[in-house]
């Protein structure tokens, strides 16, 4: 492990989600890195058009609104800045290798929930990324929160 002087950290909207940004925060700080946080959601289709002759349109812009309010609540309870934050659409492996790529990033950190057998066959988003960027990728274990 080098050190790093540009973090990407790609979340998703999930209360584990903390432990992802905790870890790239605390890298970030030791390694005097810049971080920036990358969501990647899928294009907006209407929920609804598939099953029914309702169509409820939904632009992006309102996507990004709403994920922008959760993610900036997760943001801020690990003490960064909410401006961290970039909302893609697409598919999430290679937004966030093309980002990272684009942005010369040297670490990108993601979350893995470890999954085995078939889960891992069809493979999951972490590992496509670490199969698909050009720098270093760590994956942190998230740990499912129980609720006491």
């Amino acid at each position: 492990m080098g050190s790093y002087k540009k973090v990407l950290v790609a979340i998703d909207v999930s209360e584990e989600a903390e432990q992802v940004l905790q870890a790239a925060a605390d890298i970030a700080e030791i390694n005097q890195a810049l971080i920036s946080i990358i969501h990647v959601a899928d294009n907006p289709v209407s929920s609804f058009s598939q099953w029914s002759d309702v169509v409820i349109p939904v632009t992006e812009n309102q996507i990004r609104e709403s994920l922008f309010a959760q993610l900036s609540t997760l943001v801020e309870g690990v003490g960064l800045s909410k401006s961290l934050i970039s909302i893609d659409f697409g598919r999430a492996i290679d937004v966030i290798a093309d980002k990272a790529e684009s942005e010369n990033i040297d670490l990108i950190v993601i979350g893995s929930h470890g999954r085995h057998g078939i889960k891992l066959l069809l493979g999951s988003t972490a590992n496509g990324v670490l199969h698909h960027a050009n720098c270093d990728v760590l994956a942190v274990r998230v740990r499912a929160l129980i609720e006491q």
